[in-house]
């Protein structure tokens, strides 16, 4: 297990000649400066030995049996795994064009032979530093593009857990990481869970998944526990080397064969907001790009993380402000503002699709008496209790039931025709007749009851939604004219007043 240190690597340098007293003085000169030296005494087994572990720099002879220097050099160039590696050709030949063809093909310099050890070091030196420079600046082209790719993303991501799904995913194909998790705090900040993961394979990870989501981690435990408490980044080289205490999952990291792991915190104002675990099925020792890459991203992903948080929590303030200015306080049903924005919407949406639209309007019979007899308390108590029998009579996801006004309850119901809205009519009445809520100074029942005007029609755009209202309630006023405690319905949208 390593923690927060970097991994310094010797320059490898492949010297290529068939001349074995070449190669013998070459190795010694460049070992002796610390260089880590490989031969190759022809150009066959040098490619062969570049694409199994491309070197750092190559020095190459021209004039060899089989394949030529400036050959070799050409396959080097045509092959974009090997074609970034600097060649230096050192040869006899000290014509101009032999220099020439030299650089033609690619190399980067050019020593004759005889040639004296200062001098190769210097120019191995002066290529090593300009190779280090391009890598340095490819990198951190990539990490720019590699952070504008992320930013984007994120702040197109809905929500915090969505963003860290992103992140896991692009760290991931970027790297070339097997397996990305997202651990975050819990509420009360007492343990670690995991909140994302990102497979890219899809199916290898699908049971350590799911296992994992078991485990729980407070500050100190494992892997994820202690880079939490430090808030340091941690490298497990090989997972299946080390105790439980060093990596709980250790068990079923190994049957899922799972053996590198990289944790990094993602820290805003000295607070972890998330741990976000990399995991390989290989034992890969990290290398500089990459962890750079994965700390300048971690650095820059707690502002994004914690804007995301504060994004998503003024959204949900937002729509609770939303549903707030929307819902009667009494009896947790829409209020009169919803209902006349819905109505609006429903009638201009039947017009549009040639649908019927019904209304429902309710009123509580002798409502007035039953206050005087029981109080305001008792009265708001019968109400709510109203208004969930209406509610639950109204099963659709499309109705809206309402408070209207004092006593009285609307119902929208989009797409209904007319005996279907009858049918949710004398659900709402059996419903409030099922309460038995005693009403012994009413005229019609010694229990509650509601009178119900339905009105239903086809809305059209030459219309206002107003007109269903003036049905429903004219309606109404039929049902408690013809003794309460009943149903009248109107079809059709009449004459406007």
């Amino acid at each position: 297990m390593t923690q927060g240190q970097s991994f310094p690597s010797k320059a490898n340098i492949l010297v290529v000649d068939d001349t074995a007293e070449n190669l013998t003085l070459l190795n010694q000169i460049l070992s002796n400066q610390g260089y880590k030296v490989r031969v190759a005494p022809n150009g066959k087994l040098a490619l062969k030995s570049v694409l199994s572990s491309p070197p750092d720099l190559i020095l190459l002879d021209i004039r060899m049996p089989d394949m030529d220097g400036y050959e070799v050099c050409r396959h080097l160039k045509e092959d974009w795994r090997t074609r970034d590696i600097p060649v230096i050709f050192i040869s006899a030949m000290d014509a101009a064009i032999d220099k020439v063809n030299a650089f033609t093909v690619g190399g980067v310099d050019y020593v004759t032979k005889p040639f004296e050890a200062i001098e190769v070091l210097a120019r191995i030196e002066n290529q090593l530093r300009s190779r280090h420079f391009q890598l340095e600046l490819q990198a951190q082209n990539a990490q720019l593009q590699f952070l504008l790719t992320t930013t984007q993303a994120i702040n197109s991501a809905a929500d915090v857990e969505e963003a860290l799904e992103v992140i896991l995913a692009n760290v991931c194909q970027t790297i070339g990481w097997d397996f990305g998790e997202a651990w975050m705090p819990n509420a009360e900040a007492t343990t670690l869970e995991c909140r994302r993961c990102w497979d890219v394979s899809h199916v290898h990870f699908d049971k350590f998944q799911h296992q994992s989501e078991t485990f729980c981690f407070g500050p100190g435990e494992g892997l994820l526990g202690r880079v939490w408490q430090t808030q340091k980044w941690e490298w497990i080289a090989n997972i299946s080397c080390e105790n439980h205490q060093v990596f709980h999952r250790a068990a079923i990291a190994s049957a899922t064969g799972i053996k590198g792991a990289l944790a990094i915190p993602i820290v805003f104002e000295s607070e972890v907001l998330a741990v976000l675990v990399f995991l390989q099925k290989q034992e890969i020792k990290p290398d500089d790009r990459s962890l750079s890459l994965v700390k300048a991203v971690a650095s820059q992903l707690g502002s994004m993380i914690q804007r995301k948080k504060a994004e998503a929590a003024l959204v949900q303030a937002n729509l609770e402000l939303e549903r707030l200015a929307n819902l009667d306080g009494l009896t947790q049903l829409a209020n009169r503002r919803r209902f006349d924005e819905y109505l609006f919407q429903e009638w201009q949406r039947g017009a549009r699709e040639k649908q019927p639209l019904s209304l429902i309007l309710l009123d509580v019979d002798y409502f007035k008496f039953y206050n005087d007899r029981y109080g305001h308390q008792s009265g708001d108590d019968c109400l709510r209790q109203i208004a969930l029998a209406a509610r639950l009579a109204a099963k659709r996801p499309a109705d809206l039931v309402a408070r209207y006004g004092g006593e009285e309850f609307a119902a929208i119901l989009p797409n209904t025709e007319a005996h279907g809205a009858l049918k949710v009519a004398q659900a709402m009445r059996d419903r409030v007749h099922q309460l038995q809520l005693p009403h012994p100074c009413s005229q019609v029942n010694n229990c509650v009851t509601v009178s119900l005007g339905v009105a239903s029609a086809i809305p059209t755009p030459d219309d206002v939604p107003t007109t269903l209202i003036t049905n429903a309630d004219k309606a109404l006023y039929e049902a408690k004219n013809q003794g309460r405690d009943r149903i009248v319905l109107k079809l059709g949208l009449g004459r406007r007043d």
